[in-house]
């Protein structure tokens, strides 16, 4: 997962801009609302984590049941800047034993102290020699300077959702579908519903015209101002052009434009489409499988600094080690359609605890699809080094 934010610049600037933000209304305003759920039983250990919801089980008393420790987790959205803010200018560690997050930050907390590199022979962390090298050694949860600042938590290789009858593709859903018919495409014109966030949506673009051999990009994932200047003039055609019927940013989004058939392709989050066919039918929207790539993502977890003083490190790895076992992948493969490490772990422990013939099978066919797509480019990051150029770039694309 390549080339990530290296400076602290961005550090510094998140800082300064929260801290004199904190003296203006007050350090609390920025804290997030913590110890929100109930109070653990008597002897029960607490671990607080804040982070992304899509980490989250939709039922933490699962964890507490098996391994005995209760989780108190504060959400937050994907916006890095909010959880830069939070994390560093916030202190947020004096309160949060884990981080979950997606992969960049890393390379900026972790070299500052913030994050503690992980222990790899704590007793706690049982599955760390039998998690794959392509989880646990991926630049999600290890930092550029080589140190292992993360344990793998979920993954997945994002699309586009599509109707195959409208695009006229086999409705399987395995073919492998270029991404021609979200940009240039006269059947879908018109009928495509684009995400107006520049993280989620200029790379797919840039993936497209490299595969066309239109374009040539040294790293889709931080792309320089001429590079992104390429994409957003291509994109800015299209717009023109009348491609795109709208622009969506929220998650409700995705599933109702799905669900009210207003678009034929979107390129949205998997478990949109999972939600629009449990209205529609199984099957009526497929998750493509793309001839020119992905958008590759993954979520670690991090240990607060400030832990190391607190005594519950065990019991922190001990939240970790849950995170490479069976149950919580299960769990996540069933209610997200998200993988990660060990996914036969994920089966094993659905076996064994009576899941029926079709969630075992849907488990087993999570694993393959995500082995299929990891093996296509390209990896995303939260915070690529030339931010500033592409969202530039990326405002003209919105205002044309």
């Amino acid at each position: 997962m390549a080339d990530k934010f290296s400076t602290t610049s961005q550090v510094e600037l998140t800082r300064r801009d929260m801290m004199k933000a904190a003296a203006a209304t007050g350090a609390a305003a920025l804290v997030p609302a913590l110890g929100s759920r109930t109070a653990a039983a008597a002897g029960e250990p607490v671990v607080r984590g804040y982070g992304v919801t899509t980490a989250q089980l939709k039922d933490w008393s699962n964890m507490t049941k098996s391994i005995g420790v209760q989780m108190d987790f504060s959400g937050t959205n994907n916006s890095v800047g909010v959880f830069l803010r939070d994390v560093v200018a916030s202190q947020l560690g004096d309160k949060v034993d884990i981080f979950i997050f997606e992969s960049g930050t890393e390379d900026i907390l972790g070299p500052q102290g913030v994050y503690l590199e992980i222990d790899e022979k704590n007793p706690e962390l049982k599955l760390w020699g039998r998690t794959a090298d392509e989880w646990k050694r991926s630049e999600v949860v290890q930092g550029k300077d080589g140190k292992q600042y993360g344990v793998p938590v979920i993954g997945n290789a994002d699309s586009f959702g599509y109707f195959p009858d409208k695009i006229g593709v086999d409705p399987s859903g395995q073919e492998d579908i270029s991404w021609q018919v979200m940009f240039e495409n006269e059947k879908t014109r018109g009928r495509v519903a684009y995400d107006q966030t520049w993280t989620y949506s200029i790379g797919s673009a840039a993936l497209y015209l490299q595969g066309q051999g239109k374009a040539k990009f040294a790293n889709i994932a931080d792309m320089t101002r001429d590079e992104a200047k390429t994409v957003v003039d291509f994109l800015i055609a299209r717009k023109k052009a009348g491609q795109f019927r709208t622009l969506h940013s929220a998650f409700e989004e995705q599933v109702q434009l799905l669900t009210n058939r207003e678009v034929d392709v979107i390129n949205c989050w998997e478990p949109a489409t999972r939600d629009a066919n449990m209205k529609l039918g199984a099957n009526t929207v497929r998750y493509a499988y793309t001839v020119e790539g992905y958008f590759k993502w993954g979520h670690g977890a991090y240990i607060a600094a400030q832990a190391k003083d607190r005594g519950n490190l065990d019991t922190i790895y001990k939240v970790l080690n849950y995170f490479l076992d069976g149950e919580y992948r299960a769990l996540q493969a069933r209610d997200r359609g998200y993988a990660g490490p060990n996914m036969d772990l994920g089966v094993a422990y659905a076996e064994k605890n009576g899941w029926s013939a079709e969630d075992i099978a849907n488990l087993k066919a999570t694993d393959e699809k995500v082995t299929r797509k990891f093996k296509k480019p390209f990896v995303s990051t939260t915070t690529p080094s030339n931010s500033d150029a592409i969202e530039e770039e990326w405002q003209r694309f919105l205002n044309a």
